[in-house]
């Protein structure tokens, strides 16, 4: 179903971010910057399905090439913490088809942003999320300093206010919902936070009576008793090209982006974390271990190997002897009477200290002795 999400974020000089690199990767595009030297190559992108530049009236025609928009936004920004963009991120609501996705976008980045004075460099995303569903979304660079036909001016304060912010927030839900309706979709969008919508169900079912409807608003409710979850896969890949970068050059990995510190420390509790994992993995492997070679006597045999062959050889002698003691005034048995019978032995007299198959071990043994007492005999009855 359709989500709504609406962030705004600066990007800043100070965070060792570029614009240049961030309307390369956002359009999928190969853009070089002039004032740094490095190019920007993020043509092998596959999720771009659209990229629009659209500026006020009486901009210079060159704000069309984005090489040129954007390396001009940095020569003007001379601050080595100069704030250089802002950019919005949003979702487009996968019910909707991509022309209606597109005309969406653009209708809002028009009036709530060209309108105002702004270049803006928006392109949408479409690629397929970990539900295999589709999760279209769009990346909207703003410049933000004034222009005209001699290029950029000064920076306007006023777009970086609270009030317009929430403003934007809610004319998204208010035309996301339209195109919606428009497309004869029933699923809307809604701009409030989940504090406020839980609020919300939960009067409109204190209000219904006992029932399905009053169910239904409660798991509501309920469902809203969380943190909402950002977007974090533009970020995540930005940070892991970054760390890359720093590991090639041998330098320290410094967060390029606004949640760049969030992942890395998520980063470092996760390593920590499969550590733990495998320091228990291990330490229950070895108990396994050892209650196996418990129970088989491998432990016992191995603890001290004097002393088990010591046991081992007392336990097969007076095996033997009783074996030997047993058969004399006894007619000869069979061999199988005779595996048998020296099993039992030594079985009483190894209690149950040893495997059973060291058991049979020794019972072959002890048997294989008796059969060559009872040819001994029968040899000398014939003599």
């Amino acid at each position: 179903m359709a989500i709504y999400r609406f962030s705004a974020a600066i990007i800043s000089r100070a965070k060792g971010r570029s614009s240049v690199a961030a309307a390369a990767y956002r359009s999928g595009s190969q853009l070089s910057d002039e004032r740094t030297g490095a190019v920007h190559d993020y043509t092998r992108k596959s999720d771009i399905q659209h990229s629009e530049i659209l500026a006020p009236e009486g901009a210079p025609d060159w704000v069309q090439d984005r090489a040129a928009l954007w390396n001009a936004v940095e020569a003007v920004e001379r601050r080595k913490d100069a704030q250089l963009a802002r950019e919005v991120q949003l979702a487009l609501p996968r019910e909707l088809d991509a022309d209606r996705q597109i005309a969406l976008l653009r209708g809002f980045v028009r009036d709530e942003f060209v309108a105002r004075g702004m270049v803006a460099d928006f392109s949408l995303h479409d690629h397929v999320g970990s539900d295999g569903q589709p999760q279209p979304h769009a990346h909207v660079m703003l410049a933000m300093r004034s222009i005209d036909e001699t290029g950029f001016g000064l920076k306007v304060r006023d777009w970086n206010s609270d009030e317009l912010l929430v403003h934007w927030r809610e004319q998204w839900a208010q035309q996301a919902n339209a195109q919606l309706a428009e497309a004869g979709e029933e699923v809307r969008i809604d701009h409030r936070t989940l504090a406020e919508q839980r609020a919300e169900a939960q009067a409109h079912a204190a209000a219904e009576p006992e029932g399905e409807r009053r169910d239904a608003l409660e798991t509501r409710a309920a469902g809203m008793d969380r943190e909402p979850s950002p977007y974090l896969r533009a970020s995540w890949y930005m940070e892991q090209k970054a760390r890359a970068a720093a590991e090639a050059a041998g330098v320290t990995y410094e967060p390029v982006t606004d949640r760049g510190g969030w992942l890395a420390e998520v980063r470092t509790i996760a390593a920590e974390r499969l550590e733990a994992v495998r320091t228990f993995a291990q330490e229950l492997a070895q108990r396994a271990a050892q209650t196996w070679r418990h129970w088989t006597g491998q432990d016992r045999e191995g603890a001290s190997a004097t002393n088990a062959g010591s046991d081992a050889a007392d336990r097969l002698r007076r095996g033997r002897e009783a074996a030997q003691a047993g058969q004399s005034a006894a007619p000869p048995l069979s061999g199988a009477e005779l595996l048998r019978h020296a099993s039992q032995i030594a079985q009483a007299e190894q209690g149950q200290d040893l495997s059973g198959a060291d058991r049979l071990q020794r019972a072959r043994e002890i048997a294989q002795s008796q059969k060559q007492a009872s040819r001994s005999r029968d040899g000398q009855g014939q003599d």
